[in-house]
């Protein structure tokens, strides 16, 4: 039997699989700049709030360096996906019985 993912690791998977969609969205563009940045908090090795937030600036980066594509698709990925760090960072420092459902 097979246990339900949490929802942190829900987040954490849909995260990661945002960042592989940009990844290859990128390298299929031979878009170098922003596959640095990305490359700098991703692949992440583990989901401690440490790695989080290098990812998170990573993003926060990227989104400042590229405000004059916020038409561009992959832009808005961007900003979602560093909102889904946001959110996932916040929830870390939150305490256990709090996002326990208590």
């Amino acid at each position: 039997m097979v246990p339900y993912l949490s929802e942190r690791e829900n987040s954490i998977a849909h995260v990661n699989a945002m960042c592989l969609h940009l990844f290859d969205r990128w390298c299929e563009t031979r878009s170098v700049v922003p596959l640095t940045h990305l490359l700098r908090g991703w692949p992440m090795m583990n989901s401690d709030p440490e790695t989080l937030r290098r990812l998170g600036t990573a993003l926060r980066e990227l989104r400042r360096q590229h405000l004059h594509d916020s038409n561009d698709a992959a832009f808005q990925e961007v900003c979602e996906l560093s909102d889904c760090v946001e959110d996932l960072l916040i929830l870390s420092s939150l305490p256990t019985w709090l996002t326990s459902g208590w």
